[in-house]
């Protein structure tokens, strides 16, 4: 995990928050937000006077700058599934700038801006749609595809205050189910996939200053306080802080930004199957020897269709879940798992979802399926948790979970 620095630097963290070293700069300017390529290589958009893009390898080791054109301080970059890059910029031209994957300029769009031009930005999964903020009130929208400008994505005015009183609205990140978190300098907001304020986070005791945010692609993200320093990692589901630490003085502490091995999570793709297990003494919820039957379609990108999972408990009375949305999913390749034949880029779906138990709507269900290839002996249900509306669980078995008796998983591409 990385933290942009006013000084220009970046520091870099263990995913636990354990410091690990930092990354100078060789073109000064306030280091601002930042993104991954597909190599995991770190691009670190710096304000004048440095006012470029500065790259490093996955080892930290400074590559150089990246594109050219930049007219008034790039503060953010993201890039899309071809390999593309879009810069948005605060000031001047306040265009967003797009450059391929070695730095040619390839376009600018002139986007409406609020106070500071396309300052954040962040690309919707259908490769055209900007969303960014613009140190004010909104999440505003623009359709690189039909260079568009299109309506402002939240159906009411953010609770950030803009400047004088505040700073407006910060960085945002696009979740894989359409939600969408802002930091907006007094709280964090998330949105609905309709642009409806659904939740705020806060920490109590903690000034106004929330700036940063970038999910971690586990149903957690962590956000940057520049008020404070510190960097909090919140559950995105419940808003309990899982982890905390500080990265320097106030006013010091930018953006954040979290890596993952792009070559081993994938958005297409799905995972069908069913069977059952049988609970074990290191299970809850149920006595050992339970059978839990189960059968589903998942797809990795929530918002495809259809997302289905029927999980039957077999005690005496019988208990069901039923899957009415899908919340959050994650397709990997686990390098401990060798399917045989390989059907599919991913053999581990991790998925997250709201339903119903026995009737009655409001529980949910977090779960991790694997598949580990032909003839099914070896897939497992590595994690299943089920929490009825009031929020009892009802089922807990734990990684490392169970084989499968009978059924099979596969994953498709």
């Amino acid at each position: 995990m990385f933290v942009s620095m006013s000084d220009g630097t970046v520091q870099w963290f263990h995913s636990d928050g354990t410091f690990n070293r930092v990354l100078p700069t060789l073109v000064g300017g306030h280091a601002e937000g930042m993104a991954f390529d597909a190599s995991a290589n770190l691009f670190v958009t710096h304000r004048s006077p440095g006012n470029t893009v500065e790259t490093f390898n996955p080892s930290g080791v400074r590559l150089g700058t990246f594109g050219s054109g930049y007219n008034c301080n790039p503060n953010s970059i993201v890039f899309g599934a071809g390999g593309n890059a879009y810069v948005g910029q605060a000031d001047c031209s306040a265009d967003v700038l797009k450059f391929d994957s070695a730095g040619n300029p390839l376009d600018a769009f002139d986007v409406a801006a609020e106070l500071r031009g396309s300052n954040w930005i962040d690309l919707a999964a259908d490769g055209c749609t900007i969303y960014y903020t613009s140190d004010g009130t909104n999440v505003l929208r623009y359709n690189a595809c039909a260079r568009a400008q299109l309506s402002n994505f939240n159906s009411m005015p953010l609770p950030g205050s803009p400047p004088p009183l505040g700073m407006g609205a910060g960085a945002l990140r696009i979740l894989p189910d359409g939600r969408v978190l802002v930091a907006d300098y007094e709280v964090i907001v998330l949105l609905d996939a309709s642009g409806n304020e659904i939740q705020r986070y806060d920490v109590l005791g903690e000034p106004e200053g929330w700036r940063g945010v970038d999910i971690v692609g586990d149903g957690t993200f962590w956000a940057s306080n520049f008020s404070s320093g510190n960097v909090y990692k919140f559950e995105i589901n419940t808003g309990t802080v899982l982890a905390t630490f500080n990265a320097g003085p106030a006013n010091t502490v930018k953006a954040v930004a979290v890596r993952r091995a792009p070559t081993a999570v994938f958005a297409r793709g799905r995972m069908t199957g069913g069977g059952s297990i049988f609970t074990s003494l290191a299970d809850s919820g149920v006595p050992p020897s339970t059978r839990v039957t189960h059968g589903f379609e998942l797809h990795c990108d929530p918002a495809r269709k259809p997302n289905n999972l029927e999980i039957n408990i077999h005690t005496v009375p019988g208990s069901r879940f039923h899957l009415e949305s899908l919340t959050f999913a994650l397709c990997t390749d686990d390098p401990t798992i060798t399917p045989n034949p390989p059907a599919a880029p991913f053999d581990t779906y991790e998925g997250k979802g709201t339903g119903s138990y026995n009737g009655q709507s409001g529980a949910t269900a977090e779960w991790i399926f694997t598949d580990a290839g032909e003839p099914g002996v070896n897939d497992r249900i590595k994690k299943l948790i089920i929490r009825d509306a009031g929020g009892n669980v009802v089922l807990n078995i734990p990684e490392p979970g169970h084989p499968l008796t009978y059924g099979n998983h596969q994953a498709h591409k």
